[in-house]
């Protein structure tokens, strides 16, 4: 062979080589491993892209090869089509017979949580009708495979770690993991079924025709969870319970708080993972985990539940004597504690308090040295059903002439000695607006048109300060700052431009001005230190924004409207919080109109601070605040003095 034939040859080969190793194999045809490795390499692929079924096996006591392997593996993953995520296959050993082969294969499984589990077996190739078919046994799929567990299904099962506490102010434990029983109907167990959850769901005040929807649509032998109970309310009804045919029960741990009402839409609950927080997950949670599924148990759920772990079991089939056996473990990584500024008693007494209301009601209590949130209560009828005292948008009526004084006081030469007239109505622009039940004071000092709440003396005032300098004034009080609570809150809003009739509504807290008791507690707890801190109840969550930089009120105007809102207390619209033990309360009733309805709908208000405590509470539908908030501040008031 000539010298340019041999370069052509030699080219031709190395361009085979390039397509998928062919002519590798053409160079060294003697090599015996060639067609094995092949053979080998192709069930590796097949079995990493679910295609198995696309193979020829050697014969084989099953009579469906690929799907007998993807049966064994069919609890694995959450894929329809269970399957590795790597394969790979060693150097063919082949026997001293000649037909056949060992073929050493490394598997790589990703499982939940994205866990990895690894393992080395051995696939055997027969030399049937000139070709190395893959042969199917139990051990191909696991080594482990053997004797009882010839015939097992593997089956990943997780582990939850330790969920994290939720720690509170001066390091009180909050919440943490406490025994529960879970009530359930099984439908096959009931003589009656309707009757069954008509009884249970009365014991136990839940909605019944909900429950025997959920019953009915249920598979006869399934568990259909009714409701978690403590074990001292489970222990107030567990025998009529355990008297109604068809109930279940189930005794396991969750996170508790000191009681059930406690800062419950704020705190949040945990139980089994729903389709849309698994879909949301992004493969973090799986079907069946222990998950937050709202408040802070949802929002930091990652913190709190750390890293599951997860495990393989090969479980014999049924009639096969033989004991499930584990073939993998990944432990699981405890939760992190998530740190929060509630202070357990100024939260029980909060929460004491809005029980008592017979109307929905939110309550904030902030600690004005810092700006920490103390406690966040819900109350009234369901009112655990929404944290309207975080996220509620309500006009804030006259508590919030505290930032329209701030404002007079900044921009005009009022004074508490000024007389300012209070009129029974005034008209701006064609409207015209009016003081509860038309009162009228004539020309009075402006600190009792603060402590009577005058809201014709204010808006008379109205044209001495533009829109952006009460906006200005209520910013430096907290409205429409920044959230940096760690959860989600509205922080009150304001507009910066109005027409003259808005400017007018805007001085009384009506028109577009909008708060909850979080922004109002926090303008109360600016007065009462003299400096805005945003308020804070996350102490150690995901990064949030920074926050804002405390804002210096001047000393003289918030001395000068401390005075005044003492006033409301000693000769005012809030003399109901003259004599609450504690010290001197401070505060700002106040009547919010709301609504389309003649005469218009009013919800309650009050705001003010003890000590180094700063509240707001609004009831909605309350009418007047000295009627409805003041009594339930009181009264939490009351018992943290007691």
């Amino acid at each position: 062979m000539n010298r340019r034939v041999l370069i052509s040859v030699l080219v031709a080969v190395l361009v085979l080589a390039g397509a998928g190793g062919v002519a590798l194999y053409l160079m060294r045809g003697s090599d015996e491993s060639g067609p094995q490795k092949t053979a080998a390499d192709a069930f590796a692929r097949a079995w990493t892209g679910g295609n198995l079924a696309t193979l020829g096996f050697a014969k084989s006591t099953a009579k469906d090869p690929a799907a007998s392997i993807e049966a064994i593996t069919a609890g694995l993953t959450s894929e329809k089509t269970d399957k590795p995520t790597a394969v790979t296959a060693g150097t063919p050993v082949q026997s001293e017979s000649g037909d056949s082969a060992a073929v050493p294969l490394h598997v790589t499984w990703t499982l939940a949580h994205d866990q990895t589990w690894q393992y080395d077996t051995t696939l055997t190739l027969i030399h049937q009708e000139d070709a190395w078919l893959p042969e199917y046994s139990s051990t191909l799929v696991n080594p482990e495979l053997t004797g009882a567990l010839a015939t097992a299904t593997l089956q990943t099962h997780t582990t939850p770690g330790r969920r994290g506490r939720i720690i509170g102010a001066n390091d009180q434990v909050l919440v943490q993991d406490g025994s529960v029983i879970i009530v359930g109907i099984e439908r096959s167990k009931a003589t009656n079924v309707q009757e069954t959850v008509t009884k249970v769901a009365n014991l136990v005040q839940v909605d019944g025709g909900s429950l025997l929807k959920r019953v009915n649509a249920a598979g006869a032998n399934e568990f259909v969870q009714v409701i978690s109970l403590r074990q001292s309310a489970y222990d107030k009804v567990k025998a009529k319970l355990k008297a109604v045919p068809g109930t279940v029960f189930q005794e396991t741990e969750l996170p508790l708080a000191p009681s059930a009402d406690f800062a419950r839409p704020l705190i949040g609950t945990v139980g089994p993972a729903t389709a849309d927080i698994v879909k949301e997950s992004d493969g973090r949670v799986q079907a069946g985990d222990q998950t937050g599924l709202s408040g802070l148990q949802r929002a930091y759920d990652e913190q709190l539940s750390g890293s599951p772990g997860v495990g393989v079991t090969a479980t014999p089939a049924k009639g096969e004597n033989g004991s499930p056996k584990e073939l993998f473990k990944a432990g699981a990584k405890d939760g992190q504690d998530l740190k929060i500024s509630l202070d357990e008693k100024v939260q029980n007494a909060a929460d004491k308090a809005v029980a008592t209301s017979p109307k929905l009601t939110g309550m904030v209590v902030i600690d004005t040295r810092n700006g920490n949130i103390l406690a966040v209560a819900n109350g009234g009828p369901n009112g655990n059903s929404y944290n309207r005292a975080l996220l509620g948008q309500y006009p804030p009526g006259s508590t919030f002439k505290i930032s329209t004084t701030l404002a007079l006081l900044q921009h005009t030469s009022i004074t508490p000695s000024t007389t300012v007239n209070c009129p029974p109505s005034i008209i701006v622009s064609g409207r015209k607006f009016t003081n509860s039940e038309d009162e009228e004071f004539g020309p009075v000092p402006f600190s009792k048109d603060f402590a009577l709440s005058c809201n014709t003396a204010f808006i008379g005032n109205a044209q001495k300060i533009t829109q952006k300098q009460l906006a200005d004034a209520a910013g430096s009080l907290g409205v429409g700052q920044p959230n940096v609570t760690g959860v989600t809150a509205f922080t009150g809003s304001i507009p910066s431009s109005a027409t003259a009739t808005e400017h007018a509504a805007s001085m009384i807290g009506q028109g577009k001005v909008l708060a909850n008791p979080l922004s109002a507690a926090s303008a109360s707890a600016a007065i009462a230190s003299g400096t805005w801190h945003a308020p804070r109840l996350v102490l150690n969550g995901k990064k949030a924004d920074a926050a804002p930089a405390p804002v210096k009120i001047d000393a003289k105007d918030a001395k000068t409207i401390r005075t005044l809102m003492r006033g409301v207390v000693t000769t005012g619209t809030g003399t109901g919080m003259k004599n609450v033990p504690g010290g001197p309360v401070y505060g700002k009733t106040g009547t919010a109109e709301y609504g389309t309805d003649t005469p218009p709908k009013t919800h309650g208000w009050f705001t003010g601070f003890q000590g180094h405590l700063a509240f707001a509470c609004v009831v909605e539908d309350g009418g007047f605040g000295a009627d409805s908030a003041v009594p339930l501040l009181k009264k939490m008031l009351t018992d943290l003095a007691s």
